[in-house]
């Protein structure tokens, strides 16, 4: 008996040993790859739904031409997106950079800023030519990065080919195998079937709602933004509104990187006035309302999370993981709330129950426990 027993510990022990050096060789072998098998994971759960109707639609037989389908549709957005950033805002700034040279080259440095602003330097005790001469200075440094960047555009080139292809390829596997690859992962996981099932469906319903959300917020901003930039006369204001639209993938930060230039050159070309209002509209109307007034409750009244928790979530995970951390912050959060729920309601000792309130001097109050 007591050899069975150690034979038995034996076994167990090897298969722990053999199961955790083959899950340290698979992820070295899919960290490459990571963020395109994510995108394409990221797609799969988006367009699911879509995928279903289509589905059953024919009748449940060849699952493979809704998959194809949509994920084609996806991906030609995404490439169209791409062209727009470089064909139309590219000649946009190329034109704006041009106008700069053309003003240094007609009227020199002096001219770059205009009468009314080097006169308002001047009052403000600056040396205008010194202002315009770091202008100029900044504009050959920055044409002189973008020369030395332009070798390295083929590899970056064949890395976002790489990405693009490889993150269709998993969407459309995914969308193909989806029922399948959740139940097994439902069957693999050594928890009840169904808090697995509830983790799934958590991790489903805050990707969907981060991704509607940023779609929305996109939309916001854009329209926002544009109006700002009419307002204020920003010569093709759908062009950068567009783009500001873009930006705001990802949250605060990704649209400052298009109306602060834009501010910055309506300054620079003598309309201090126009520029500031860019400024102000968009920092105000386009981030702060955006960022951090309606983005928190649109995501936070879709996957029961807290309005603190949800812009914890998003600006830590971009900290963490990048713009990618705009999805993966939200879904990590949402893990441990499921996880927590699950402990509170099936393993904690005494279940949930009424309890005191932790924040009140009096302990004879009771509150209920909220589980779900």
């Amino acid at each position: 008996m007591s050899e069975l027993i150690e034979r038995t510990r034996l076994q167990r022990a090897t298969f722990l040993v053999l199961f955790a050096l083959a899950v340290y060789a698979f992820w070295r072998t899919i960290e490459p790859i990571w963020v395109p098998v994510f995108l394409g994971l990221v797609i799969a759960i988006a367009v699911y739904p879509i995928h279903e109707r289509l589905l059953r639609k024919l009748g449940g037989k060849h699952p493979g031409l809704p998959a194809a389908l949509l994920t084609a549709t996806v991906m030609l957005l995404a490439l169209a997106t791409l062209t727009f950033l470089v064909f139309v805002v590219g000649h946009r700034v190329v034109q704006l950079v041009q106008g700069f040279a053309a003003r240094y080259d007609k009227e020199g440095a002096a001219g770059l800023l205009g009468s009314e602003l080097n006169a308002l330097l001047s009052r403000l005790g600056l040396q205008s030519d010194d202002v315009n001469q770091r202008i100029v200075e900044t504009a050959r440094d920055f044409a002189a990065f973008l020369g030395k960047g332009a070798t390295s555009l083929v590899a970056g080139l064949f890395s976002a080919m790489f990405i693009f292809i490889f993150t269709a390829i998993t969407s459309y596997y995914l969308l193909r195998e989806g029922k399948e690859g959740a139940w097994w992962l439902v069957e693999m996981v050594p928890l009840p079937n169904g808090q697995v099932a509830e983790i799934v469906r958590d991790v489903r319903d805050v990707t969907r709602a981060m991704l509607f959300s940023t779609g929305v917020m996109s939309l916001y901003q854009a329209i926002t933004a544009g109006i700002g930039y009419w307002l204020f006369g920003v010569d093709s204001p759908l062009v950068w509104a567009s783009l500001t639209g873009i930006a705001s993938i990802l949250p605060a930060v990704g649209t400052a990187l298009v109306w602060v230039p834009v501010g910055i050159v309506v300054i620079a070309l003598g309309h201090p006035a126009q520029g500031i209002g860019i400024l102000l509209w968009s920092g105000v109307v386009v981030v702060f309302v955006a960022d951090y007034i309606l983005r928190p409750k649109l995501v936070g009244t879709r996957i029961r999370m807290s309005d603190l928790l949800v812009f914890m979530a998003i600006f830590g995970g971009i900290e963490a993981f990048g713009i990618l951390g705009v999805i993966l912050g939200p879904i990590a959060a949402a893990v441990l709330l499921s996880l927590l729920r699950i402990y509170q309601r099936d393993y904690r000792p005494e279940g949930p129950v009424l309890a005191p309130d932790p924040t009140s001097t009096d302990s004879s109050q009771p509150v209920e426990v909220q589980t779900h």
